[in-house]
């Protein structure tokens, strides 16, 4: 079966950012999909100028209602219903909700924090799809006892630090990439309603003891390890970095100065979509990509030029607002 054409997000706070609207209309523009949903288990959002706005665009829609999860055993059922109760970090609660509204639903969730660039048409066709990122601590270094497994992580990344300061570090990083580990990243994840794939990720969340469903990574990227080995199997195709992740962790810092001179506004002309690492930004910049910063001191850099048709949309509703 292929993915349904529908885009799911999840936002559970009761304001929307101005990024996540962004992304949101990037989507809509340029992603060639039928519907973008919104899920959400906090009803104020509605009320949310943003949201409001987005309520106004065609192909949009808001849910809060929460996922259903008919055809899964009863037994799966009830712990998934109570883990989910448990989970205290929302990101936890968003890499488990993500499962279930794909379960229920079929179609590509995607973080928002991600800026689409193109068409997302070879993405249909297939019956599951998630992206590897170029990474120092898969799960394979993070579970080793190895003194020289570590050295090499450490070794990484300091050379990945170094080139993050470069003002040519998107450019300078694919040059050394291969030297980096690919693993799994479920910030894009995609599968036809009820997909074999889909059962056995629940049924391993189900099968995972309390506190270590806790752990941060352990909903998601760890789960997508444990369940592919970083390979494509039957059901779930596994696309290279450039496709979802062209500026690794660190190296999407790059997007917060001016694009260098020569360098594409596309990262990589396979790029569907760039995820933005929003933490990671945060983390750089000082505070979140906001309005303020977009509008200001941000207004000449890439991420603004990425994001440039929907920034004076962005101005009056900030306006407003």
């Amino acid at each position: 079966m292929a993915i349904p054409r529908t885009i799911h997000l999840i936002w559970l706070g009761p304001r929307l950012p101005a990024l996540a609207w962004l992304a949101v209309r990037t989507l809509l523009a340029r992603s060639d999909a039928e519907r973008v949903v919104l899920h959400s288990q906090a009803p104020e959002l509605a009320r949310d100028g943003l949201v409001a706005n987005l309520l106004q665009q065609p192909n949009f829609a808001l849910d809060l209602a929460p996922p259903e999860l008919d055809g899964l055993p009863a037994e799966l059922q009830h712990r998934l219903a109570g883990l989910l109760a448990q989970l205290a970090k929302p990101a936890a609660k968003a890499d488990l909700l993500r499962l279930e509204i794909l379960w229920q639903n079929g179609g590509l969730y995607v973080d928002a924090d991600v800026v689409a660039l193109q068409s997302f048409a070879p993405l249909w066709p297939l019956d599951g799809v998630a992206g590897l990122e170029h990474v120092c601590l898969p799960a394979a270094v993070v579970n080793s006892r190895s003194p020289l497994t570590w050295a090499r992580a450490g070794a990484l990344m300091g050379l990945r630090e170094v080139i993050r300061r470069s003002p040519r570090a998107a450019a300078h990083f694919r040059a050394v990439d291969p030297l980096f580990d690919q693993a799994c990243n479920n910030a894009v994840l995609g599968f036809a309603p009820r997909s074999p794939v889909l059962l056995r990720l629940l049924e391993r969340i189900a099968a995972l003891p309390p506190d270590r469903a806790q752990r941060l990574y352990e909903l998601g990227p760890r789960l997508l390890e444990a369940e592919t080995h970083n390979q494509s199997i039957a059901g779930l195709t596994l696309l290279p970095p450039s496709v979802f992740f062209p500026l690794a962790p660190e190296i999407c810092g790059a997007l917060l100065r001016p694009r260098p001179a020569g360098q594409p506004v596309q990262p990589e002309p396979q790029s569907l979509l760039v995820h933005l690492y929003d933490s990671v930004l945060a983390r750089q910049l000082g505070h979140a990509v906001d309005a303020p910063w977009l509008l200001g001191p941000g207004r000449h850099s890439w991420l603004a030029e990425l994001l440039e048709p929907w920034l004076p949309e962005l101005a009056t509703l900030a306006e407003v607002g």
